[in-house]
């Protein structure tokens, strides 16, 4: 059954859908015209590198699959639906073998899973030799491209442009679930949004906008670094700031 929200913005409806794999699939589809699925799938992994290599073999499947998706829903032509922007992770953490250090690296890896995973193998993703994870380990981790983003004695977190980890250390004072998913899907909507406004205005194409609002207040960017464009939505907004 769909459920909407009227008193937020953005607007956006949801509803359940079934998925192969997925403990549990929600569509959600903003008043703007972005759709997001949100997939829970609780996993165990035996390593790090062992999520990060299904994190890519998952990849290969869901995004074809949430294409199919969206042409049954829209009954549509094929030749028509647009194809899948991205995918992202949020990874809740609820139990780790680590500690210390190695408990800081843990939850930043899952940020940057490429370090752990062979992409140019001939059968697909494979992961790379123990020893390199078991290395970072020992030794730290850190990517220019992992803002933390946690509360010291709270909770514990990193997000990165291949990934969000989270750990809960004081579960009465940190995010919820809920609350981690609810951002991160108006985070995602409005950065899909704010691309596809960039891609028309680099194709030639004025965006059709309402009267009351524009879209040539965006700030110039630098050319070939479309990336502060797109992080302006999180960066400008209360999302993700501790209260």
């Amino acid at each position: 059954m769909a459920h909407h929200t009227e008193d937020e913005w953005p607007q956006s409806s949801a509803a359940l859908l079934d998925h192969p794999e997925a403990h549990e699939c929600t569509l959600q589809v903003f008043a703007c015209g972005v759709a997001v699925f949100h997939l829970v799938q609780p996993h165990t992994p035996s390593s790090l590198t062992e999520l990060a290599v299904w994190r890519y073999r998952s990849y290969a499947t869901d995004l074809p699959w949430a294409r199919t998706k969206i042409h049954d829903l829209l009954d549509a032509d094929h030749s028509r639906v647009p194809n899948p922007e991205y995918v992202l992770s949020l990874y809740w953490l609820t139990s780790t073998p680590w500690t210390g250090s190695e408990y800081d690296t843990a939850l930043r890896l899952p940020s940057t899973p490429s370090v752990l995973v062979d992409r140019g193998a001939s059968g697909g993703p494979a992961p790379l030799d123990g020893a390199v994870e078991a290395t970072l380990l020992a030794t730290g981790f850190d990517h220019p491209g992992i803002v933390p983003f946690g509360v010291r004695g709270v909770s514990a977190g990193y997000a990165g442009w291949s990934g969000v980890a989270y750990a809960s250390i004081s579960p009465e004072r940190s995010l919820t679930v809920d609350e981690l998913v609810a951002c991160e899907l108006t985070v995602q909507a409005l950065w899909c949004f704010t691309h596809q406004i960039q891609q028309m205005i680099e194709d030639g194409q004025d965006p059709s906008m309402p009267e009351e609002y524009g879209w040539r207040f965006r700030a110039p960017r630098t050319p070939g670094s479309p990336r502060p464009a797109r992080r302006r939505p999180l960066s400008t907004s209360s999302c993700g700031r501790p209260s």
